[in-house]
């Protein structure tokens, strides 16, 4: 599988770290180059819904954080544009010595494949696809939040462009809300891929500034609840009936 890694073309040390990293394992990638929401030139980035973000997020988006999701747009559409599944990364990613070994797992199975987190999970909630000596791939009941690394497969792009091109929330959220976009989302077990956590253009302080109001409360209570239990609902028949 090629891998793709998502960076601003303005990010010179970054990239420089990148290519080290890469290059140092001998795998080959192509960058995809971010969107800076700062600068606000994108056309996708008009498709911005602040009133369905507020409710989702209790905050305006941050200007960086529409760039992040735009860009992850740019690598589904990749996976369209080629017709095969593509490796995902951020590029504050850190990779793990059984990358290669893992990639090459999933490459056997990606014809029954939407979606694969490559991180560590937050939640042990799920049910087991398969399991080998190696690697296990494991159904998400609850899927978890962050999009450092992942595999993403022609038609699971397909699907995640069709329901995500309007940005109601940040493209972690939009990913676990299954309810949307009906994918089953996979994880591979060890995570092969985890982040730095290094300095973010989204920023903090901006994702920190919540909104209050008691009507606004409600409003987000509801929505929540709703997705709990329709996103609850649609990862347990996928994981039922799905491979």
């Amino acid at each position: 599988m090629k891998v793709f890694v998502i960076s601003l073309a303005s990010s010179v040390a970054r990239r420089a770290s990148v290519s080290k990293k890469l290059g140092d394992k001998g795998i080959a990638f192509d960058f995809i180059d971010a969107v800076d929401g700062r600068v606000g030139d994108h056309p996708y980035l008009k498709n911005y819904d602040p009133q369905r973000f507020m409710i989702n997020r209790r905050r305006h988006a941050a200007p960086g954080e529409l760039g992040c999701y735009v860009s992850h747009l740019l690598a589904w559409e990749k996976s369209v544009e080629l017709n095969e599944p593509i490796v995902v990364l951020e590029d504050d990613f850190e990779l793990t010595d059984q990358f290669k070994d893992g990639i090459a797992y999933l490459a056997q199975l990606t014809d029954k494949l939407a979606f694969v987190r490559l991180e560590p999970l937050e939640k042990q909630f799920f049910i087991t696809s398969r399991s080998d000596p190696e690697f296990t791939l494991v159904k998400q009941l609850n899927v978890g939040m962050c999009a450092t690394g992942y595999v993403i497969t022609p038609h699971g792009a397909k699907a995640l462009l069709e329901h995500g091109r309007r940005i109601e929330a940040p493209v972690d959220l939009y990913l676990k809300y299954t309810v949307i976009h009906k994918q089953l989302i996979h994880a591979l077990v060890p995570h092969v891929v985890y982040p730095t956590h290094t300095d973010s253009i989204i920023g903090i302080d901006a994702r920190n500034q919540r909104e209050k109001g008691a009507l606004l409360g409600l409003q987000r209570f509801v929505y929540k609840t709703g997705y709990a239990i329709g996103n609850l609902v649609t990862n347990l028949v996928g994981a039922l009936t799905r491979f």
